[in-house]
């Protein structure tokens, strides 16, 4: 598919920001037209999605600012290898533990396992730059624990998921608030308390089997999550 011109423009400009300091401003949306040729209107909707990344803040009669990048999640299936390439940081992660157990309560449920069956757990420390981004525990069925022995654990699970057959398409994301414990604050560079976002997802291959739930605890300045949401047309029509 070709790209769009916005998206071309944000995607120039996303390289150039990942080289300028903290706080740096862009030029104005004039210039910006001016120098890639296109119309303010394109400009400013390639300023938009680099706004919704997190690359740059916009503030209002003042301009358009690089600002430490935020991870925004949205609502496609991506993975956070994917969600750190995509902009423009170096996605890496360290093994905490892997371990086979019998699968927690919750984790049975969510990936429609049998009483007593077994499950492999793998805690990551997830970096962006090397800088830590989140600690992730991932369960799956027991009858992986092959092939994530030999694994490229550093990488992306997906990817060698995918690499082996198990191609993940769908998944189910629960986000809600909670605060650093001692280990985690550690880990994350934070302080115990401070807050964090949990993300649990259960990961699905095509034919909507429950093959992986990852819980990750993210560093709260460092990622946000958002939804693009519509009202039901019979919903709007009751509206007042």
């Amino acid at each position: 598919m070709r790209e769009t011109k916005y998206g071309l423009i944000a995607a120039s400009l996303r390289a150039s920001c990942a080289s300028l300091p903290d706080g740096s401003q862009l030029p104005s949306e004039k210039d910006l037209a001016a120098e890639f040729s296109v119309s303010i209107m394109t400009v400013r909707r390639a300023l938009e999605l680099l706004d919704e990344e997190g690359i740059v803040r916009r503030v209002f009669g003042r301009g358009t600012f690089v600002q430490r990048r935020i991870v925004a999640k949205g609502d496609q299936l991506t993975s956070f290898s994917e969600d750190m390439q995509m902009r423009g940081l170096r996605p890496s992660s360290r093994l905490l533990g892997i371990d086979v157990i019998k699968a927690p309560e919750e984790v049975r449920k969510d990936l429609h396992l049998g009483d007593g069956e077994k499950v492999v757990v793998l805690e990551r420390l997830r970096l962006a730059d090397d800088e830590p981004m989140c600690v992730e525990t991932a369960h799956l069925s027991a009858r992986f624990s092959d092939l994530l022995q030999a694994g490229a654990l550093e990488g992306s699970l997906h990817k060698v998921l995918a690499q082996h057959g198990y191609q993940l398409e769908s998944a189910v994301r629960r986000i809600r608030a909670v605060v650093a414990e001692e280990r985690q604050a550690l880990l994350l560079g934070l302080r115990a308390g401070d807050p964090m976002l949990r993300v649990t997802q259960i990961f699905s291959d095509r034919q909507g089997v429950p093959i992986q739930r990852s819980c990750s605890d993210y560093r709260a300045d460092r990622y946000e999550a958002f939804t693009k949401v519509r009202r039901h047309t019979e919903s709007a029509d009751q509206g007042s």
